[in-house]
């Protein structure tokens, strides 16, 4: 009896260790895949899929790594605190522009001019809510992705009074599902799937000629979407004579090699004038198993302008449309 109490307390002895090994290890695992992954994102960047995955989940990170450091700094394990703190410092440097936007006072004797972005989602049928959504704001240039032929005539037919001045202008897209809706007339010029499904307009309005692109990039494969990318900046943005306006859903987070590319041409309304976070996807009307509603948990959304714009104030509406006032 006495010799199998020992062997009982000893089978417990070793079935604590392991798990406190097991949990040590996963916590080193976790720190280190995360700072590695972060290196990594400078060379060879987002052609390593945990990079990519980095990317799209970032500040969600900080709900694991926090605890993990306070755990660790408890412990009294200071190397695996100090692979924990790392990251969490830039992760937190990284972010903290768009928290201090957010008492950012923009002085502008300029007129105005408000942009809209909007992923109305193919299967949803409630146009009449995506009008209303759209006239609460009444934006001078709206970006629509993923609507087809028919849900636009009705949303057209829902807007006509959204200007005082006249009907809305309207291109659109039929092969890609964009289109683009103004309160100033419009000039199509390419509408190409090839250079991240871009529907390209020129807008006569009373400050002049702008240039819009209205983007809806391939969701899969990021190889794909870069390259199509460089080729829409290279043609089309570097080369415009005219101020620019560039937005849609890019499926790509802010923190990707694509939207660093697309930095360096144009600036970003939500980094610039935003607040928070700004995530957009999936929309708040998105549910699991139509059952239970999903927040928005990344940003793949965008609105970039050229340097003619001033931004006084970008935010991401419900459900996940994306609104800018220059």
């Amino acid at each position: 009896m006495e010799l199998d109490h020992l062997s009982i307390k000893r089978m417990i002895e070793i079935i604590r260790f392991s798990i406190s090994s097991l949990f040590w290890m996963s916590l080193w695992f976790f720190g280190l895949v995360v700072l590695i992954s972060f290196c990594l994102r400078w060379w060879p960047g987002d052609q390593l899929r945990n990079v990519r995955l980095l990317n799209y989940i970032m500040p969600w990170l900080l709900i694991g790594l926090v605890p993990a450091l306070i755990i660790a700094g408890l412990s009294g394990r200071n190397r695996l605190a100090a692979t924990l703190f790392a990251p969490i410092i830039l992760i937190i440097l990284n972010y903290l522009p768009l928290f201090l936007n957010c008492t950012k006072d923009v002085n502008f004797n300029g007129r105005p001019l408000k942009v809209m972005s909007y992923n109305v989602w193919r299967e949803n049928r409630n146009i009449s809510a995506v009008a209303e959504v759209i006239k609460k704001e009444h934006p001078d240039i709206l970006l629509l992705q993923e609507i087809n032929k028919g849900r636009i005539q009705i949303l057209i037919e829902e807007l006509k009074t959204l200007y005082s001045d006249g009907k809305p202008h309207l291109a659109y897209a039929p092969q890609m599902l964009q289109a683009v809706v103004s309160r100033y007339p419009m000039t199509p010029l390419e509408a190409s799937l090839h250079k991240g499904r871009a529907q390209e307009v020129r807008l006569a309005t009373p400050f002049g000629p702008i240039t819009v692109i209205n983007i809806h990039a391939y969701k899969f494969g990021w190889l794909r979407r870069h390259q199509q990318m460089t080729a829409l900046l290279g043609e089309d943005v570097a080369t415009a004579k005219n101020p620019v306006i560039l937005g849609g859903d890019f499926n790509t987070s802010d923190q990707s090699q694509t939207y660093r590319l697309v930095d360096r041409y144009l600036k970003n309304a939500h980094w610039d004038a935003g607040c928070g976070f700004g995530f957009t996807f999936p929309s708040s009307s998105s549910r699991l198993k139509r059952q239970f509603s999903i927040p928005p948990l990344i940003r793949i959304d965008h609105i970039f302008y050229s340097s003619q714009f001033i931004p006084r104030n970008a935010r991401t509406l419900n459900p996940g449309s994306l609104f800018w006032k220059a």
